[in-house]
């Protein structure tokens, strides 16, 4: 084993020197587009969690500061207890709490409106990979969500573990300038798959 290494030649940085960065513009796709191309991959970027005892606001907070509006909700061995959207937070669940049991807002938990595991659908990669990007448009319109997970199930164990989700709203992002603007804005995504296919 070799243990000494010769010196690998450097230079001063220069003054003004910019730094490499993901592109602001998402890649465009079309409806026929790998689904997989508009997958948020957790392999490459990090989901952004909140436990289950953290105050509903905080979690909203959360997502603002990292421009998401979903949050895995795990426990404290890692494992995911549920999810909670931001349409969860600003919606009817927190003021029908505080109605109900006379809580104030602030006391309320993420762990008391989020969404819980046997109510999560998801989606197998084995079945992502050969989709395209109208069968998530349609799936989530026909779940009336706005997000959806991708679990990869261990074939031995049958464990499953979430890869990645898929986002309306990064969708939307991805789609080009002339089908968004050829259909008005009170289509829906999956109205525009209807029409073009």
């Amino acid at each position: 084993m070799k243990n000494e290494f010769a010196e690998l030649p450097h230079i001063p940085l220069q003054p003004g020197t910019l730094f490499e960065h993901p592109p602001t513009n998402p890649e465009l796709v079309h409806l026929d587009s790998p689904a997989i191309e508009v997958m948020t991959d957790f392999r490459y970027v990090k989901p952004i969690t909140v436990t289950p005892n953290a105050p509903i606001d905080e979690a909203l907070d959360k997502m603002k500061i990292y421009g998401v509006r979903l949050l895995l909700v795990t426990d404290e061995a890692g494992q995911i207890a549920g999810l909670i959207t931001a349409r969860d937070i600003q919606g009817e669940a927190p003021i029908q709490v505080v109605n109900d049991e006379r809580v104030p807002r602030s006391n309320i938990t993420v762990a008391r409106i989020m969404s819980r595991p046997a109510a999560i659908a998801v989606l197998d990669m084995i079945s992502v990979r050969g989709a395209e990007v109208g069968h998530i448009i349609e799936i989530l319109n026909h779940l009336q969500r706005q997000h959806i997970l991708v679990v990869e199930t261990d074939e031995h164990s049958g464990n499953q573990r979430v890869r990645g989700l898929f986002s309306l709203t990064q969708i939307s992002k991805q789609l080009p300038d002339e089908l968004q603007e050829r259909y008005p804005s009170t289509h829906t995504l999956a109205q525009i798959v209807r029409d073009v296919t």
